[in-house]
């Protein structure tokens, strides 16, 4: 469904031109805009305006300025920065990314920052799966608690057991103790 205060519809170049309130519903997913230009041929909505958000199936919020949406494929894309939140507040954001409807994933990628109620998580690569609030981490990663500090190569999050699993070159530190290790949870 497509939704707005108003509407042009250009039957020779196939385009929509909808503006103020826009929305497009979609199996649950629901995305939002002041302004949105809809390439027919395409099916390509592209959302731009200075507050862009997609409301997923299970309550996460994301927020932007620039995104593109397939309605055939469910897939959105966002570029030049963005950040969602969980339905319990947990925030991640990325300068890139997209968003697979159909999969359930948000993938964030370039200046990637995770920040759970006491973890702060740095990375290049995020793969965020909403049905069952699991992380995957890629690309490198830092993570700080309080003073303390890890690095290694990947690791996921459980977040339904609040647990962190970090593999390869793994390194701990804290004010007290310094070690390495092939894999930590």
């Amino acid at each position: 469904y497509l939704v707005c205060d108003s509407a042009l519809w250009d039957v020779d170049s196939r385009m929509i031109n909808a503006y103020g309130n826009v929305q497009i519903i979609q199996d649950r997913t629901v995305l939002s805009s002041e302004r949105l230009d809809y390439i027919i041929d395409d099916n390509l909505a592209q959302f731009r305006g200075a507050l862009v958000q997609l409301l997923d199936k299970e309550g996460n919020t994301l927020r932007t300025r620039f995104l593109d949406y397939n309605t055939r494929d469910s897939v959105a894309v966002f570029r030049r920065g963005a950040s969602m939140r969980d339905k319990d507040g947990q925030v991640i954001e990325s300068t890139d990314g997209s968003y697979d409807s159909k999969e359930r994933v948000f993938t964030f990628e370039r200046n990637v920052n995770m920040y759970t109620d006491s973890v702060y998580v740095k990375t290049n690569r995020l793969l965020y799966h909403t049905d069952y609030d699991f992380a995957e981490f890629f690309g490198g990663l830092d993570a700080w608690k309080g003073k303390n500090m890890l690095s290694s190569e990947q690791g996921t999050f459980d977040k339904a057991n609040d647990r962190f699993f970090f593999n390869l070159d793994v390194h701990v530190m804290s004010d007290t103790q310094e070690g390495w290790a092939d894999s930590l949870y």
